[in-house]
């Protein structure tokens, strides 16, 4: 077992040591790889080493959320360190988070493709093992993809771990980057369990694991049903959210104070704490506040955050906490948001919540909407307003209503968004992405940005390829209005 470790250790500084997509050095040991994938053991570890890097990395569940809430219009910014990005002025050398979010979603990329060809050349694996980490890799592959070309637009594709082609790739188009990605959903929907497996990459019926930090086939369906809205499938995706929303024996909508608990039924994909780290998500390290925030350089929510959100909205309350600071006269009231409960402590008892349930209530409703089945739609929102609405009292005499059936099918659209906006708020860039997508960017972000500061441009909507990747490869190009 000690061989076993250090040969997985040698594998993750081999692999993982790089910081960029151009500078992956050949591998240096071959036997290193093919040892790490002669058992199942150190290959199941050698992909859970991936999680572990999502969660500590310059890329985690918190990093995604927090630099494009400051860059659009979620969240206020009290740190000197990211200005740039919070006016939208960033630098492709010295912008700080936007290059390591680059730099680390290939790091995650080519773990990925090293542990989906070192299953692939195994010959000794339980084949079930082989098959269900064979199918992770490429569905974290899609996974950062995803997110590459969504911030960055037209990005490279590296599908293998041949360093020399790598090192010289042009971008692709933003249509062939999400053929591969569908690709990899497809294949990954076909080849995972059904299941929740546990660290040794089974399933057993008779003990089955409650932790939801391996994706299952469902998982892959998520970002399916995700990746057919952004390319207008609405039919596929309305087929790929129903498959969700139908299956729930694992799945169901939970209590607003419920839905980010580790053992939420809403989760369809937690990102877990790996062992010995003394916290539970880095989103509650993060968003909440022990001091001003002014002096901790955290974000708050941001005032047109804050009044997105309806009377009777109980998600204003359970979902956005308050940082009173009585140092200053007048005191002064910061909001924060508040999904994660728990800012420090080795207690368990939250997972970051990579999917859930309610985006696909979402994903349907807006299917629904395009392809005209209005009704269907309205009654997808409404099952997310109901579960959110205050009851009738003196502070609440018109709780959130539900969406009459008389109002056009371009209401609902704008219902659907402003749902969007106000459930999936710093989770995962959706507001950002959805801007984009809605081509709602130009008019929200030329009110924002100059209150923030800045002055915005249309090219800003992608941040910037870092310089030195653009150095190293000449075929490398930078995105528009960066040069």
């Amino acid at each position: 077992m000690k061989n076993q470790l250090i040969i997985l250790l040698t594998f993750i500084v081999t692999f993982s040591g790089c910081k960029k997509l151009i500078e992956i050095d050949a591998p240096k040991n071959q036997q290193v790889t093919s040892t790490v994938f002669s058992n199942n053991e150190t290959t199941n570890s050698a992909l859970l080493t991936i999680y572990a890097q999502m969660y500590l990395g310059t890329a985690s569940p918190w990093h995604i959320p927090y630099c494009t809430g400051i860059s659009g219009d979620e969240l206020t910014n009290n740190s000197p360190l990211v200005v740039d990005m919070y006016q939208n002025a960033m630098n492709p050398v010295s912008s700080f988070f936007s290059n390591n979010i680059w730099n680390a979603g290939y790091q995650y990329v080519y773990l990925a493709n090293a542990v989906y060809e070192g299953c692939e050349n195994a010959k000794t694996l339980d084949p079930e093992v082989k098959k269900q980490v064979m199918a992770e890799a490429r569905f974290i592959r899609a996974y950062w993809f995803f997110y590459l070309t969504n911030l960055y637009g037209e990005i490279p594709l590296p599908v293998s771990t041949d360093y020399t082609s790598n090192a010289a790739l042009s971008k692709a188009t933003i249509e062939k980057v999400f053929d591969q990605i569908t690709a990899d959903l497809k294949a990954a929907q076909i080849n995972l369990n059904e299941n929740y497996v546990g660290v040794n990459g089974l399933y057993n019926p008779s003990l089955p694991t409650v932790e939801r930090v391996r994706p299952n086939k469902y998982t892959a369906t998520a970002l399916l049903a995700r990746v057919s809205l952004y390319r207008g499938n609405f039919a596929d995706a309305e087929t790929q959210a129903t498959i969700l929303i139908n299956s729930s024996s694992l799945y169901s909508l939970q209590p607003l104070n419920q839905v980010f608990s580790k053992s939420s039924k809403e989760a369809i994909w937690q990102i877990m704490t790996p062992n010995g780290i003394s916290l539970n998500t880095r989103e509650g390290n993060e968003f909440i506040p022990t001091l001003s925030p002014q002096l901790e350089g955290k974000a708050t929510i941001s005032p047109q955050l804050l009044a997105a959100f309806e009377k009777g909205d109980l998600r204003r309350d359970v979902w956005i906490g308050k940082f009173t600071d009585v140092s200053v006269t007048p005191n002064k009231d910061y909001y924060y948001p508040y999904k994660y409960k728990v800012q420090s402590g080795s207690t368990l008892s939250e997972y970051s919540i990579i999917f859930r349930l309610a985006e696909q209530y979402l994903i349907r409703a807006e299917a629904r909407n395009e392809q005209n089945n209005i009704a269907g739609a309205i009654a997808d929102i409404n099952t997310l307003r109901t579960r959110s609405r205050a009851p009738i009292s003196a502070d609440t005499p018109n709780p959130l209503p539900a969406l009459e059936n008389s109002i056009t099918k371009e209401q609902v659209g704008d219902a659907i968004q402003r749902e969007r906006r106000v459930e999936l708020f710093t989770e995962q860039g959706h507001r950002w992405m959805d801007l984009k997508r809605t081509k709602a960017i130009d008019q929200v972000m030329k009110e924002v940005c100059p209150g923030k500061g800045g002055i915005w441009n249309t090219y800003k909507q992608l941040w910037p390829i870092p310089q030195s990747d653009i150095l190293n490869n000449t075929k490398l190009i930078q995105n528009a209005g960066y040069n």
